[in-house]
């Protein structure tokens, strides 16, 4: 029997300079860079992995640039998004308190889709503290990563992808 390929589209959101960039390069290609690029706009990675059940999802990542003038575009780059990571920067308290903002809109132009919320940058000195990250979004999946180290990266994109697939199974 022949694996099953869904294609997904991911959302990646979050106030700029948390790192969604960072992360999505991580998970596709296994690189970091220190080097400070805002996205502007949008921009789109793909990968393809191999989930439990025979299952492979090929994720068709919309990496959407967190500064305030792209936040008046946000219903066409959410339109149809079948999961969201929405990503907030352990080490700036305001990140984290704008969570709530983004899921919100996700919310409102993509609907009932699966998402989870990610603190980034994990290896540096934290001024979120692990209690106060896990009551943003309270009852929804939290992972603490580090784009540089590269960890729990694959971990949370795998996991995204299966409630994305689990969903689009009903």
């Amino acid at each position: 029997m022949s694996d099953i390929v869904y294609t997904l589209k991911l959302v990646i959101m979050g106030d700029e300079g948390v790192g969604k960039s960072s992360l999505i390069v991580r998970f596709v290609e296994n690189k970091f860079s220190a080097e400070y690029i805002s996205t502007i706009g949008v921009d789109f990675l793909v990968k393809e992995t191999k989930l439990e059940n025979n299952n492979k999802a090929k994720l068709v990542i919309w990496d959407i640039g967190g500064q305030e003038q792209w936040k008046a575009k946000l219903n066409l780059y959410l339109k149809g998004a079948d999961g969201g990571v929405v990503i907030c920067d352990l080490t700036r308290p305001a990140s984290g308190k704008s969570v709530t903002s983004w899921v919100e809109a996700l919310k409102k132009h993509a609907g009932e889709v699966p998402y989870i919320v990610v603190g980034n940058k994990v290896d540096l000195k934290r001024k979120i503290s692990k209690k106060d990250f896990n009551e943003i979004e309270k009852g929804h999946l939290h992972f603490e990563s580090s784009a540089k180290t590269g960890e729990v990266v694959e971990q949370f994109f795998k996991e995204i992808a299966s409630q994305m697939i689990q969903k689009k199974k009903g």
